[in-house]
């Protein structure tokens, strides 16, 4: 696994973990963006038990949560959707995360190689 604190002091250290966040990017599966919420809500019938008990609101209810064009959109899901979007999520984090990752090794690496232009000159 990549080491996440220290900083590369090589090129061939830089390429090495970029290779490794590479393998790993093919591992990552099916992405989505947004969030998954599960709430659990009360009703609309004043005598009903889930205005008095927190624990005997109704639910739980999942709901999917992102931008489109700027815009918040929503929309209730099934217990087996959310499952799925769920990991389809984590799965974006986790490639956001890596291309990230990729990005400082990329500085890191671009910082390395004007340092040695400039000794060169």
């Amino acid at each position: 696994m990549v080491e996440k604190n220290r900083q590369p002091r090589s090129f061939t250290e830089c390429q090495r973990r970029y290779g490794e966040l590479t393998r790993a990017l093919a591992e990552v599966g099916f992405v989505w963006p947004g969030t998954v919420q599960r709430r659990t809500l009360t009703c609309g019938k004043p005598q009903c038990v889930c205005h008095r008990d927190p624990q005997s609101r109704h639910g739980p209810y999942y709901y999917w949560t992102s931008k489109k064009e700027g815009k918040t959109v929503s929309r209730q899901l099934k217990p087996e959707e959310a499952a799925i979007l769920e990991g389809w999520i984590d799965n974006r984090r986790r490639l956001d995360d890596t291309v990230r990752r990729m990005m400082k090794l990329s500085e890191r690496v671009l910082v390395l190689k004007m340092r040695a232009l400039s000794k060169t000159r």
